[in-house]
């Protein structure tokens, strides 16, 4: 799982806690001793890493376990993939072009795509 996504969900997890509890960010930042920007990065997900301690440390302020801000069901990214039905070749591809190839597939159904190892015209998209 790609490290980024997992501090933006734990980002989201803060903020839905904090917000649960009524405390606003400065308070947050009071009780733990963090700076505002700090606070205000984790939950924005502008600050790159931060340590299991520090998310101790807010659970802690927040009077909750740290279980709640450990996503605890798998992170939906949505990855689409183009493979190759002749060599089995994949192509992993960003979630924006999957989606806009997915709808291209729908609306003309005759489109193939054509496989860069095998240049046989028969890849297809799946997630």
């Amino acid at each position: 799982m790609d490290s980024e996504i997992i501090y933006k969900e734990i980002g989201k997890l803060v903020k839905k806690e904090r917000r649960k509890k009524g405390i606003t960010q400065e308070k947050l930042a009071e009780l733990t001793s963090y700076s505002l920007s700090f606070i205000a990065n984790i939950e924005s997900n502008t600050h790159q890493s931060f340590s299991i301690h520090t998310l101790y440390n807010i659970a802690n302020a927040l009077n909750i376990s740290i279980h709640n801000l450990i996503p605890d069901k798998p992170i939906d990214k949505k990855e689409y993939q183009l493979s190759c039905s002749n060599c089995k070749y994949i192509v992993n591809i960003p979630k924006e072009l999957g989606k806009l190839t997915e709808d291209i597939t729908l609306i003309a159904k005759d489109i193939t795509f054509t496989c860069p190892n095998c240049e046989k015209k028969i890849l297809k998209i799946k997630q």
